[in-house]
């Protein structure tokens, strides 16, 4: 009995420890991240009727989330590249709180964050910090130990990567729990046990079994959650014009000859704006809103073209050593001259962030 009150006890301390720590970077962000309201400015009326709006400040909110999905890109091309403890997994966590704060900051002085909308990035945060902390303290001691020094590698580290390429392309998209974790873990037994570094090959099958399987346990969870309050998919745009898309549906042509058209979000609604800006149109109002929060990733000669607001967020690329990936908040017209000087010095316009 004593040596179960022991334990209990134990598990108790711990579970109370991951609590606090859970909870010091919500309560800062809700205690230390929030801006003065700006002054008042003479509003436009939206082209947009009210129930295709939405609030601006969700534009810096969706940053967050996204920062994520940009962090298994950079941990796909690290890992097959330098291996999966080369990443700096700290500096991930560090950034998603530290680019919040920021954000919430600014978001704070132009307009109301909803409680729905910070209690989500909480969780996110909290559950991808758990994650990554997890995989980082595993993955830069003992998974350290077994991965070669040099090729080959085997079969398992190989699936790992395509896993890891998959599940990047895959968040550009989709809800991460939507992804076929539970398939990649039948793929992973179902291959067969080689001679390549077989002290790998097994740790590999352990660690990701652990890994994937506990993830396709919470996705569940996590879906069954989201199915309560989902989504919009589709956003409504206002351009001056518009060069025909499959995916874009041309809702209305007003008198002056601009087009209000609705197509999908994500990384599908940024694509249609770089096409459509190639090809001359102008972007004149999306959800109701004339400006917006972009993502470019910028070689290490970028030089700001005049006019350009101060970046919003400034993080290390490391899929690109010596790149940066900068967030300016632009008004909608000045979206062309952005991308042509990012065209001129070599860097590449990221992601359009919508409400």
């Amino acid at each position: 009995m004593r040596r179960l009150f022991r334990l209990l006890r134990m598990v108790g301390i711990a579970f109370a420890v991951l609590v606090a720590a859970a909870a010091v970077p919500v309560l800062y962000v809700e205690t230390q991240c929030f801006g003065p309201p700006e002054p008042a400015v003479a509003a436009r009326e939206p082209i947009l009727p009210p129930e295709h709006r939405r609030a601006l400040v969700d534009t810096f909110l969706t940053y967050p989330e996204w920062s994520i999905v940009h962090a298994y890109e950079d941990l796909a091309v690290v890992s097959r590249r330098d291996g999966e403890g080369a990443f700096a997994y700290r500096a991930a966590i560090a950034g998603y709180w530290g680019n919040l704060c920021a954000l919430a900051r600014t978001a704070s002085a132009r307009g109301e964050v909803s409680g729905e909308i910070k209690a989500m990035l909480y969780i996110i945060g909290v559950s991808v910090s758990a994650e990554l902390g997890l995989k980082g303290l595993y993955e830069t001691t003992l998974g350290a130990l077994f991965r070669p020094s040099a090729p080959p590698f085997p079969a398992e580290d190989q699936l790992a990567w395509e896993m890891g390429d998959a599940y990047a392309a895959f968040l550009q998209q989709t809800p991460w729990y939507a992804f076929p974790f539970g398939e990649y873990l039948g793929k992973l037994w179902a291959l067969p046990f080689g001679s390549v570094a077989p002290a790998r090959a097994l740790e590999r099958r352990l660690a990701l079994s652990l890994e994937w399987g506990g993830k396709a346990v919470y996705a569940k969870a996590m879906a069954a959650a989201a199915g309560l309050a989902p989504a919009s998919l589709t956003i409504r745009s206002v351009l001056s014009g518009i060069e025909p898309m499959p995916e874009a549906t041309i809702i209305d042509k007003r008198p002056d000859g601009s087009v209000i058209v609705e197509t999908p979000r994500y990384r599908a609604f940024t694509a249609f704006l770089l096409h459509q800006m190639g090809k001359g149109h102008r972007v004149l109002e999306i959800a109701g809103q004339t400006e917006i929060l972009v993502t470019v990733l910028v070689p290490p000669s970028w030089q700001a073209p005049p006019g350009l607001p101060p970046a919003l967020v400034a993080v290390p690329v490391q899929a690109r050593p010596g790149w940066q990936r900068l967030g300016y908040f632009v008004r909608l017209d000045a979206l062309p001259a952005l991308n042509a000087a990012l065209a001129r010095a070599g860097g590449q316009f990221e992601h359009a962030y919508d409400y």
